[in-house]
């Protein structure tokens, strides 16, 4: 083979071969799920449940039911604050996260911690994650709202964790574990929250750049102003 043809020929190969390269990383990037991290206490972690039917297990496989490639990462830890949640946010919300779903606040209550403390808390979190381009669903207390801090902040607010399986903070029995004074969840239970949850989370996979783009106002799921301070753990 002549060198002119010789060279002609490996350019071509090694050109065909660097764009099967190419297309092969950009399928895999692709490919990669969307990742989303659960962030909070117990009502998170899935305190006595198996980790299969804790909420984040439990939401991961609804959003994939519907089409959604997604992992949901479990960051709760049982008996967190939101001073706890604040101290481990880095290593708890990793590198790749688009989504984080933050719940503190029963413990704060349960512990008497200043409203004001907590409100800080909160906040410090929110911005801290959105600082990083992560879309923020954050969850309040029945009675204690954080829209306000919600809505300042481009997050987009969940009012109540336990829509479905309480009614004016009274759960269900058989929403709840068994000799639990703290009426932590059961498997049934989680199940309700995340048929309620699902649809508001799928709303930032379809629009990833609503809770950016959205006024500080108007968030669809915002309560009125939270009283001055919260009264009692749910």
């Amino acid at each position: 083979m002549p060198k002119y043809h010789f060279m002609q020929w490996a350019l071509t190969r090694a050109f065909s071969a660097l764009l099967v390269l190419l297309a092969g990383a950009f399928q895999a990037a692709r490919a990669e799920p969307v990742q989303i991290v659960a962030f909070g206490d117990s009502n998170t972690a899935g305190f006595r449940v198996r980790n299969e039917n804790a909420y984040p297990a439990q939401l991961e496989r609804a959003l994939r039911a519907k089409g959604h490639d997604v992992r949901v990462l479990n960051s709760g830890v049982s008996g967190n604050t939101s001073s706890m949640g604040l101290a481990r946010i880095d290593r708890a919300v990793p590198a790749g996260t688009k989504i984080a779903i933050v719940y503190f606040g029963r413990n704060d209550v349960r512990w008497g911690i200043e409203p004001e403390k907590f409100r800080a808390n909160i906040e410090t979190i929110v911005k801290r994650l959105r600082a990083r381009d992560i879309r923020v669903l954050l969850i309040g207390l029945r009675t204690f709202s954080l829209a306000d801090i919600a809505a300042a902040n481009g997050a987009v607010y969940y009012p109540d964790f336990f829509a479905g399986v309480s009614r004016e903070g009274e759960k269900d029995p058989k929403y709840t574990l068994i000799f639990d004074p703290i009426q932590h969840l059961n498997a049934a239970g989680y199940e309700v929250v995340v048929s309620h949850l699902a649809p508001v989370v799928e709303s930032l996979l379809a629009k990833p750049q609503a809770a950016d783009s959205e006024p500080a106002t108007g968030h669809l799921l915002s309560m009125p102003a939270p009283p001055a301070r919260p009264s009692a753990a749910q």
